[in-house]
């Protein structure tokens, strides 16, 4: 925990430490001795923020305008499957259909984390991510039936 803080580059860090943390009168469970609290920080790595080094400069910059590329491209896709969600709230509103399909969601659903997992993602990233997408377009077919 103490590394990722310093690596996010967190002002500063709390750590409790007693000589007999079970025994401590407080926070007992979260209590470390003072020789683990020497032994993180003799383990802490300080990272430099940015590389001096003008080869690892280039290709980390050749790599993020790749990210920018594709994070683009996925705002572009994000936004076209919007507009396919606003055709469906229209053709729900004109055939008095709910928003909610929740057997459609869940075929969706269980389809998506199997090829995330083909590609390498985690299930909780797949399900936080068309969660939001399904949310966002919920809301854009709730505009559409109860303008």
């Amino acid at each position: 925990m103490c590394q990722i803080g310093l690596d996010l580059n967190y002002d500063g860090l709390m750590v409790e430490t007693h000589h007999d943390p079970e025994n401590a009168w407080s926070d007992a469970a979260q209590q470390i001795t003072p020789a683990s609290l020497i032994q993180y920080m003799d383990d802490l790595k300080v990272r430099k923020e940015i590389g001096d080094d003008a080869e690892f400069n280039n290709k980390i910059n050749t790599l993020r305008t790749k990210i920018d590329v594709i994070d683009h491209q996925l705002i572009e896709i994000l936004g076209k499957r919007m507009i396919v969600a606003n055709d469906i709230g229209t053709l729900k509103k004109d055939h008095n259909v709910a928003v909610l399909q929740t057997k459609r969601w869940n075929e969706i659903l269980g389809k998506m984390i199997l090829e995330g997992e083909e590609r390498n993602l985690s299930e909780e990233f797949v399900l936080r991510m068309f969660k939001a997408i399904h949310q966002e377009s919920i809301n854009h077919q709730e505009k559409i039936i109860n303008p």
